[in-house]
């Protein structure tokens, strides 16, 4: 950007619009008495090539090489409303889009964690039906061992038992042998008494009657 000061005005090349409010007429000269070069419509672009603050009036050229004079209050250092238009709605038109992937995004995520949640109510249940069948086997280990314990005590008495049972019928035999002895001796003994009283009995008898015949 280039500034030219003059006595008239100030010269510069810089872009201006033309307001949207009505049609701009881009004169020969710094008057309205100077004849009309060209019709500008709202929205022109045009590079200002001078300005005279006093007359109010800048010296313009359109794209085409077209040079005149307009009056500077009706120059903007913007772009009109009617061409910002498009480009905001075409802005508008992205961000209703962008809007829209967004919240596509935020109802995938949504039934992301929803199943997620589901997922982990799920392995909650499980966990939780997998540690009572932990307790259970738990219970039944601890069980197992108070039983093995216990048949392990049962057999060490059973053992203890048939030993005990051996012993004895050990002694029995024993004692059934000492009985069979006392009545073998028994009867010996009544048998050589019955044999002495079959041989002493006759002779008492013989006697007797000897000494009854005496008489």
């Amino acid at each position: 950007m280039y500034f030219l000061v003059f006595a008239s005005g100030a010269v510069s090349a810089e872009n201006r619009w033309v307001t949207d409010e009505f049609e701009v007429m881009m004169r020969s000269g710094k008057s309205t008495k100077q004849s009309i070069v060209r019709q500008l419509r709202s929205g022109t672009r045009v590079e200002v090539l001078e300005t005279d603050a006093e007359a109010g009036y800048s010296r313009v050229q359109l794209p085409s090489g077209t040079q005149g004079w307009v009056l500077t209050r009706y120059l903007r250092s913007a772009p009109t409303a009617r061409l910002r238009l498009p480009e905001v709605e075409s802005r508008l038109e992205r961000s209703q889009a962008r809007q829209a992937e967004l919240r596509a995004e935020l109802d995938e995520l949504k039934d992301t964690r929803q199943s997620l949640d589901r997922q982990v109510a799920e392995l909650q249940s499980q966990n939780s039906s997998l540690q009572g069948q932990l307790d259970r086997i738990t219970q039944l280990s601890a069980d197992t061992i108070q039983i093995d314990q216990q048949n392990a005590q049962l057999k060490q008495r059973l053992a203890e038992a048939q030993q005990q049972v051996d012993t004895l019928e050990i002694e029995n035999g024993q004692l059934a042998g000492r009985a069979n002895q006392q009545w073998f001796l028994i009867g010996g003994g009544v048998l050589t008494f019955g044999l002495l009283m079959g041989l002493i009995l006759p002779r008492i008898s013989w006697r007797k009657k000897s000494s009854w015949s005496d008489f």
